[in-house]
């Protein structure tokens, strides 16, 4: 595995179905991609829809799929994805969405079992969530993803599962262990990680007085930060029903909850009139220069139903704020004590959750979580979750080229 006492370049294949860099997750192996390419590795994204990244030192190659339907466009990323990659000779295939070509699985969504399970808690209303569970099991796409699915972690091909949390490595341990002989070996946990030069408290002293300005934001008033695209899943409601019991707990205290992302914002703006909240809930949509609001803020705040490791939860802690999330949060481990951040046991309890957010409108609590949390965030740098993975892959690249000698 080495040359002149240094570890080889490998060649590394990523197959996933949309590679949108200025995304979600997605952002995330357009960062590990440039890194793996900074430090001498040749890297090859292999997805249906890609983004234009000028400049990246990987390439991109478009799979082609059929667009419609939903389960034809899935099953032909996955033949046509394993044919498009076994035509070049790869170290390591790092699989994450559909396809089965590939030596390391990393499911950054989570297990489909698990994550649909909160799904459906999510849904308010009795009838409307039956029509949805019905909706759910009566649908070919359903059936397919969890074939899939039980085909990716049953791999023999798959040397190893990347689990992003140990939330997710247990969901997985859960649902599969017993098909593997060696779980806690197949299965690690590289935990996600943020740009701590991005993210850092200091950007309290550039940006938040200037921005309470121009958002109207009284610089007394006490200001939640909630960023997610999907809000019924990320507990948005929930999270407006707290602020209404909040402004009635401290009437005198000036209160904002700044909503960032994507979502039906219209629907949610009479949900917030509704609970109590419509006069203090402020919707951003989606926004780039997000590092800018976390200075603007005192506390985050993500009650979500399933997150299998959010990455605006490190962000925020990576940004001096304390964080108040749930224990279907992956990010929940990055949570020490109570000094920096809260985790709920149920994302639907609206006092709970008032309770944890009260926690941290002492002024004292705030400045001391400012130092606390940056400290937890400090384990994780850019640099251990790359040297992490690459810990994977030259183990399996070891293995692989074994494999191969013993076949021969």
């Amino acid at each position: 595995m080495e040359t002149d006492g240094l570890p080889r370049k490998l060649k590394i294949a990523f197959a996933l179905d949309y590679f949108v860099s200025s995304r979600g997750g997605e952002s995330y192996f357009a960062w590990l991609a440039n890194e793996l390419s900074r430090l001498g590795h040749e890297v090859h994204v292999f997805a249906a829809k890609a983004e234009e990244n000028p400049g990246a030192a990987y390439q991109v190659h478009l799979v082609p799929v059929w667009r419609y339907p939903r389960s034809l466009r899935t099953l032909s990323f996955l033949v046509n994805s394993a044919r498009v990659i076994k035509a070049d000779d790869f170290d390591i295939i790092h699989g994450v969405g559909w396809t089965l070509a590939m030596n390391v699985f990393n499911p950054h969504g989570g297990v489909e079992q698990a994550y649909l399970k909160q799904e459906f808690r999510s849904i308010p209303g009795r009838f409307y969530r039956g029509w949805r569970v019905l909706r759910r099991y009566l649908s070919l796409d359903h059936y397919l993803t969890l074939w899939i699915q039980k085909r990716q972690y049953l791999s023999p091909r798959v040397k190893k599962i990347v689990a992003i949390s140990q939330m997710v490595k247990r969901d997985i341990l859960q649902y599969y262990g017993r098909y593997y002989e060696t779980a806690s070996e197949k299965v690690v946990v590289v935990f996600n990680s943020v740009d701590l030069d991005r993210f850092h408290p200091r950007n309290q002293d550039s940006y938040r007085v200037q921005k309470r300005s121009s958002l109207g934001i009284p610089p007394e008033a006490i200001v939640l930060i909630f960023v997610g695209n999907n809000y019924r899943l990320k507990g948005l409601e929930p999270l407006m029903g707290a602020v209404g019991l909040l402004r009635e707990r401290f009437p005198g205290q000036p209160l904002r909850l700044l909503v960032a992302g994507r979502g039906q914002i219209t629907r949610y703006r009479r949900k917030a009139l509704r609970l109590g909240a419509s006069e203090v809930v402020q919707f951003l949509g989606p926004v780039r220069d997000i590092e800018q609001y976390y200075a603007t803020s005192d506390i985050y705040v993500h009650p979500t139903f399933y997150d299998s490791c959010s990455l605006t939860v490190l962000e925020a802690l990576a940004s001096g704020l304390p964080a108040v999330t749930t224990r279907f949060n992956g990010a929940a481990d990055a949570i020490a004590s109570e000094e920096g951040g809260k985790v709920i046991e149920d994302p639907a309890d609206v006092q709970k959750l008032a309770e944890a957010i009260a926690t941290y409108f002492d002024e004292q609590r705030r400045n001391r979580a400012r130092t606390v949390t940056r400290q937890w965030m400090e384990q994780y740098p850019s640099s251990y979750n790359v040297g992490e993975m690459l810990r994977v892959y030259y183990e399996v690249a070891g293995e692989a080229r074994s494999d191969q000698v013993g076949e021969g």
